[in-house]
């Protein structure tokens, strides 16, 4: 189980990580390529997310998917 919170970003009210959301997008491709290289399964579950602007939020999590497909479909 991968839960690729969104909480990291630096817009995020609670998160203390300030991570940018290319930041946050190296995180999904280094998890993703180490699950590729392994073979092993995944499941990812959305979590976190609580920056003002709901469309920040939605962006990252869709990132996390977006990344997920560039990597598996290779």
């Amino acid at each position: 189980f991968y839960l690729s919170g969104v909480d990291i970003l630096a817009t995020d009210k609670y998160g203390k990580l300030k991570v940018t959301m290319n930041g946050c997008r190296q995180r999904d491709e280094i998890v993703f390529s180490l699950l590729k290289k392994n073979n092993i399964p995944c499941v990812v579950a959305m979590g976190g997310g609580y920056s003002e602007d709901v469309k920040i939020i939605t962006e990252a999590h869709c990132n996390t998917f977006s990344t997920a497909k560039d990597i598996f479909a290779l």
